[in-house]
């Protein structure tokens, strides 16, 4: 049999009420696949956000997992949006499907997606996927709003900190009769200055201080967001601005101003990425602290660990020139050859054609179907009248027409996608990627470290060697960088393009759907 993977998703309870659960959506995929005759070797199944800043867990474990099992060529989903409700998520599906031939899978729907689909499927696919992120994002702006409108009537709108209890009968926040002493204690004992944040940790341990959730240790750096916290005496921060608060305060504002006049006494002057620009961009390998500029010697600027987890055996130091050699290193394994440049945009110029084409196919009923809803709310207004139609079925009949109109209208350009400027978008990205390496050397170093921030969302310094984890798409530069220079000499002209060519479908995906990072990236 054919062996398959099942992932099985939900964002919150009331998916779980509503026919979405997990074991409902188990139970339906397992008969799926019982029909299609595939043999499930592993599921995945939880509760995770498809759109977030945190990335999901189970999503990214079966990704990794079917790219290692060469074998397993099947994934269920149980509907589209249980599998992404982003553009991120889908070009990482979109890879699967291409550059190692997965077949993805939905229940519910009864559909698939291959290699093998047309144009015109994939085409709806993609639309699919950008009515699941409208709606996610619908949902979201009507949270924020819902949040802020709390916020301005004195409510907290999220988890009340310590010290304090979220009262889910009231929709408030009540002091905790446990934990509001240690708050005050704490705030007493910052102001009277005789006291570091640490020393204050152990005190407060030792008086019986404990988190909400797991019973452990308040650390410093809690107490120390606790002590810059303006609810404490009555107002609260949401988004950028502070609210007066209807909850009753712990302390008076007056003792807050002292603590933190104190708290400065304690504090180290932070070193600037002015004078050392590229501070806090790298991490040590051996501990996993921060690489932070110490000191500077006649022309020369070094740099070192943070030791903030303790000191370790370690390379001293490192020169930031040499940091800065290292950093060009990277960016030039993640740089396009022209040849190469050349010969991807012809390809993308041949994939915008085909393009073209499908969409032109794809929107000309839905074209048709909104002059024939047009023509019948024109007749309506010359006939209504004339022929005495009742006012109450004019009425009914117009808005009946102009919602038509208006889903039609949307529908047509949720499925429009403007070629030439996906075209002009990849030339300029392109002409990027093939002279970063002169781009960086050229910037000044106080503008460098936002530019490398852009490139990798990690940097290890190992000894004077540094490993990025690169982000997408440079991972995939990086990757085919790699694949050529290991064939260099060994194979025809041909095997580098072969290389180039499987992941073209990723660029052509990254460059259409990522409009606006790529812009943030070119004004740089």
């Amino acid at each position: 049999m054919n062996k398959t993977v099942i992932y099985l998703r939900v964002s919150s309870k009331g998916q779980e009420e509503n026919g979405y659960s997990l074991d409902a959506q188990e139970k339906l995929a397992r008969e799926y696949a019982a029909k299609k005759g595939l043999a499930v070797v592993k599921i995945w199944k939880g509760a995770e956000s498809a759109w977030g800043k945190i990335e999901r867990t189970n999503f990214s474990e079966m990704l990794a997992f079917m790219k290692k099992h060469h074998e397993v060529r099947h994934i269920i989903f149980d509907v589209l949006d249980r599998m992404t409700r982003n553009d991120v998520d889908k070009l990482k599906i979109a890879q699967l499907v291409k550059q190692y031939d997965k077949v993805v899978h939905f229940s519910r729907d009864n559909k698939m997606y291959s290699r093998e689909s047309s144009s015109d499927e994939e085409f709806m696919m993609d639309v699919q996927v950008a009515v699941a992120k409208k709606i996610s994002n619908d949902i979201s702006r009507k949270t924020t709003m819902g949040m802020t409108e709390k916020a301005e009537q004195g409510i907290y709108p999220a988890r009340a900190p310590i010290g304090y209890l979220n009262n889910h009968r009231t929709s408030k926040i009540d002091i905790d009769p446990e934990r509001a002493p240690f708050v005050k204690r704490l705030f007493e004992m910052a102001a009277s200055g005789e006291y570091s944040l640490q020393m204050i940790e152990d005190i407060l341990y030792a008086e019986g201080l404990r988190e909400r959730l797991h019973n452990g240790r308040v650390r410093k750096s809690t107490l120390y967001r606790v002590l810059h916290n303006p609810m404490y005496y009555g107002t609260f921060r949401w988004g950028k601005k502070l609210y007066p608060g209807i909850h009753e305060p712990l302390i008076t504002k007056d003792l807050f101003e002292r603590v933190n006049k104190a708290l400065s006494l304690f504090e180290r002057p932070r070193v600037t990425t002015r004078n050392y620009p590229f501070s806090n961009l790298l991490h040590c390998k051996d501990c996993g602290c921060s690489i932070v500029g110490d000191f500077a010697k006649k022309k020369y600027m070094y740099y070192r660990c943070s030791f903030s987890k303790g000191q370790h055996p370690h390379e001293k130091y490192i020169r930031e020139h040499q940091l800065d050699e290292a950093f060009a290193a990277l960016i030039d394994a993640i740089s396009l050859k022209p040849g190469v440049v050349a010969w991807l945009q012809k390809a993308i110029e041949i994939r915008l054609k085909h393009l073209e084409k499908a969409q032109n196919k794809a929107t000309g009923g839905l074209k048709a179907e909104l002059s024939k809803k047009q023509t019948e709310l024109e007749r309506l207004y010359d006939e209504g009248w004339e022929k005495g139609y009742p006012a109450e079925f004019i009425k009914r009949t117009e808005e009946r027409l102009k919602t038509a109109i208006a889903e039609l209208t949307q529908q047509i350009q949720a499925q429009t996608i403007q070629p030439e400027a996906v075209r002009q978008k990849s030339t300029d990205i392109l002409k990027l990627v093939c002279n970063m390496g002169t781009i960086y050397r050229a910037a000044p170093l106080s503008e460098k470290k936002p530019f490398l921030r852009h490139i990798a969302s990690d940097f290890v310094l190992d000894g004077h060697k540094i490993y990025p984890k690169y982000r997408e798409p440079f991972n995939i530069f990086a990757e085919g960088n790699k694949k050529c220079l290991e064939i260099k000499g060994k194979s025809p002209k041909s095997s580098k393009h072969l290389i180039w060519g499987s992941l073209l479908e990723y660029f052509y995906n990254f460059f259409s759907t990522n409009v606006i990072y790529w812009h943030i990236l070119l004004s740089r």
